[in-house]
């Protein structure tokens, strides 16, 4: 369970000098036994690394070696109490990918070709709108396009008479992770005030966009929007806002939130802490990042990897994002 190792490591680093991740598997501080040195604050020869499905800890000045569970205890006997308990009474929680098509361009059975939906590739005008958005061309086959929006209320019977307009969109579907089209949003391409149409056909299943394809092996990143996850490898979308469910959809270890950078938003600021409080790692946009989503990052010059790079190198878990969310909240965006 090596999950549980590293939620509570994650707690329990930021109380450390120089505590740094060097990568998934290894961090690095100041060792709390020997201080690492009087006169050079700045020198961190404290190490855990991964041994198995644990992590072990070694200064390589002092030459401190133990096991995690030991060393938090003598670090932090209350949580150390917590770590006992999730480590060996709780079992470590399953999720099993399920293997989908490669490609997710229309098929016969598809329910939106029938109501008049096209792949986005095969329309200019939803072509026009992908280019000008510059989203990825290997995210295009994921996307649909219809002339007329009234067309997807055919989808669900409780929409009869209730989707009014018949505006061309952009359409951008919802699988469950089985592949069942569980809802959609339209996004206007003409200047109609209702930028998103969203239409659910399961209320059993939470709104998740890209459940279909994410990996739960590899890191996965949840974005706000949509169209802001398709900058970004592995990512899902929560629709809405609605991360209430999240914690049953994504392993906590594996995930990281990226929220829009709206520093002033006092309720996005309220969803941002309690996503600590459920134990996720968090990206907080740094102070030279200006735009207020992922697509007008990538407008104004960044490119997609520069994003992900800065999302890397700008999360936060535990303790160390409660603190880093007080001083984000309070800088001017």
């Amino acid at each position: 369970m090596f999950w549980v190792d590293k939620k509570y490591l994650r707690l329990v680093s930021s109380r450390f000098r120089n505590s740094k991740w060097k990568n998934e598997e290894l961090l690095n501080h100041s060792c709390p036994y020997c201080g690492d040195s009087e006169k050079n604050l700045h020198k961190a020869r404290g190490y855990h690394f991964k041994l198995k499905e644990t992590f072990i800890y070694k200064c390589h000045n002092c030459g401190e070696s133990k096991s995690f569970g030991k060393f938090l205890k003598e670090q932090d006997p209350s949580l150390w109490k917590q770590y006992a308990v999730e480590k060996f009474y709780k079992k470590e929680p399953t999720f099993t990918p399920i293997k989908v098509p490669k490609s997710t361009k229309v098929f016969k059975d598809d329910p939106l070709k029938k109501v008049g939906c096209i792949p986005a590739v095969e329309a200019p005008r939803a072509r026009d709108y992908l280019r000008h958005r510059q989203i990825p061309k290997h995210k295009w086959d994921e996307l649909y396009y219809v002339e007329n929006s009234q067309s997807l209320s055919s989808l669900d019977y409780k929409y009869k008479d209730r989707v009014f307009g018949n505006d061309p969109r952009l359409v951008l579907p919802f699988y469950s992770r089985q592949g069942k089209l569980v809802g959609v949003s339209g996004r206007a391409l003409n200047s109609n005030k209702l930028r998103y149409l969203t239409l659910k056909f399961d209320d059993q299943e939470s709104l998740i966009y890209g459940l279909r394809n994410v990996d739960y092996n590899k890191r996965v990143y949840v974005t706000e929007g949509p169209i802001d996850s398709l900058f970004l490898p592995n990512a899902i979308a929560v629709a809405g806002s609605d991360f209430s469910k999240l914690k049953s959809i994504v392993p906590t270890e594996q995930a990281v939130v990226v929220f829009d950078n709206e520093r002033r938003n006092s309720e996005l600021v309220k969803k941002m802490d309690q996503i600590i409080e459920d134990g996720f790692t968090i990206c907080l946009w740094p102070k030279n990042i200006v735009q207020k989503d992922i697509n007008d990052m990538v407008l104004n010059g960044l490119s997609a990897k520069i994003v992900e790079d800065t999302i890397n190198n700008n999360k936060f878990s535990g303790l160390s994002a409660k603190m880093a969310l007080s001083d984000w909240s309070k800088v001017s965006g």
